[in-house]
């Protein structure tokens, strides 16, 4: 419901004088949206124009009293963008002509009818805030170039700020930062991650010797992950093995110097020993029952893995035989002897075990007596007094295997709490009708290790 009121315009009357442009339709009288100082938004009546200082005085009732306050020019403007507009002259809203019955002669006049909004008010008689967007469209002012350099460096500082904390949250996940180390073993982990295998050169074609030479990584123990010893060995392939060396240039950055070997199997710190035998003693088992003889050893640094490879898994001080090579070559043998093909050579199985310790031979199986080792007319190297026990089953192999490994020299060293200091030689004979058909050697080689090692064990070999 709204009421209105005719304001007669005659052309016989001086115009109006018109505003100044930069007050643009606001004229006295009219209803703008304003703000309070509690971000509270509602309608005012315009009740003065300053143009001199650039400010209106707006008026409006609340609670049955009649306020007002002083608005600057430009938040006026800011809270109501309609009022800046030049195309439009008429700030009233809207606008119908009067009847003809209102005025005599319309060829003379005109007639302009303006629509005030009736206020609703409550029984004390206050009135109701006229409801108002509470995000009113603003202005949009043109910053200054130099505003604009201050907002861009800003949101680059802010930017740089956030990777910063993300590469501090990985660190703190992924490794302890105080690791001297850490800045090495990110460059190897990067170049592992960036690693194609297929473009990994061979430095030989793969080839079938008579010699295979096969290599294993082992993980890192708790002593060095303890230290935070760096994992500087990549197996990238099934026969290629990478050494990372940290090197530092003249401006003291550090680098990385790749170096690449090639074997004819590699094996990671994943792989287990029946994986490893597959590929190395496993081949080997067939041709001693053809009358050859074969040899399997571990040869490595002290605490390397080839007590491990060779015997089976450690729990503590105990090992567990069933899952060494010297159980799987045993189980193999025993498996080819129900062969239709071998089974008619009526062949028989025999173990010995035996040790070399600093120059002297000592028989295992027999409360570690003394040995000679002499050549026969033949020319052949034979243990002189070394005793053969018949087995037959794998549970007899690995008996034979616990009872020399207790008797076996072993002294700790600073990298092995119960390093192997001897060269143990467990051998598998097949004989036939008494005489000599096959021989596998089993041979687990005592520690090759660096002269910082041997300063703190026996030199004795």
């Amino acid at each position: 419901m709204a009421s209105q009121f005719c304001l007669p315009v005659s052309p016989r009357l001086s115009p109006l004088k018109p505003l100044k442009p930069h007050f643009g339709d606001i004229q006295v009288g009219i209803y703008v949206a304003i703000q309070r100082s509690d971000k509270r938004m509602h309608l005012a009546v315009v009740t003065e124009i300053n143009r001199e200082n650039s400010w209106v005085t707006v008026e409006w009732v609340e609670k049955a009293v009649k306020k007002g306050k002083k608005i600057d020019l430009e938040t006026i403007l800011l809270l109501n963008p309609s009022l800046d507009s030049a195309e439009d002259p008429m700030p009233l809203s809207p606008l119908a002509p009067a009847p003809s019955s209102a005025i005599g002669d319309q060829s003379t006049a005109t007639k302009r009818v303006v629509m005030i909004p009736q206020k609703n008010k409550t029984a004390s008689g206050d009135s109701l805030d006229v409801r108002v967007p509470s995000k009113p469209c603003l202005m949009k002012q043109k910053k200054s170039p130099c505003l604009q350099e201050i907002e861009k460096v800003q949101k680059q500082r802010e930017k740089r700020r956030r990777l910063q904390q993300e590469i501090r949250a990985r660190r703190a996940l992924d490794v302890n930062t105080r690791n001297l180390n850490y800045e090495i073993m990110h460059m190897i982990e990067e170049y592992r991650r960036h690693l194609d295998s297929s473009k990994i050169s061979v430095l030989e074609p793969r080839q079938e010797h008579r010699i295979c030479v096969c290599v294993r990584k082992r993980p890192l123990n708790q002593r060095e992950t303890t230290l935070k010893d760096l994992d500087i060995i990549t197996v990238p392939s099934d026969n290629v093995v990478m050494v990372h060396e940290s090197k530092q240039k003249v401006d003291l950055t550090r680098y990385l110097e790749n170096q690449t070997f090639c074997f004819d199997h590699a094996f990671d710190d994943k792989a287990s020993n029946e994986l490893v035998y597959q590929f190395t003693a496993q081949p080997l088992v067939e041709s001693i029952f053809r009358k050859g003889m074969a040899t399997c050893f571990a040869y490595g640094q002290t605490g390397s893995g080839k007590t491990y490879t060779m015997g089976g898994d450690f729990a503590g001080r105990a090992q567990d035989h069933s899952k060494g090579i010297y159980a799987l070559v045993a189980q193999d043998v025993f498996l080819l002897l129900r062969n239709s093909i071998y089974e008619k050579l009526d062949l028989k199985v025999y173990g010995t075990f035996f040790e070399i310790y600093g120059g002297k031979v000592y028989d295992l199986l027999n409360w570690k007596k003394k040995l000679q080792v002499l050549e026969d007319g033949n020319q052949q190297i034979q243990v002189v007094g070394l005793q053969e026990q018949e087995v037959c089953c794998v549970e007899e192999v690995l008996n034979l295997v616990e009872i020399g490994n207790s008797c076996r020299t072993s002294r700790q060293t600073s990298v092995n709490a119960h390093s192997s200091r001897s060269h143990a030689v467990f051998q598998i004979i097949l004989k036939s009708g008494g005489k000599l058909h096959g021989k596998f050697s089993l041979v687990d080689l005592a520690g090759n290790e660096r002269g910082a090692d041997t300063t703190k064990a026996s030199r004795k070999r």
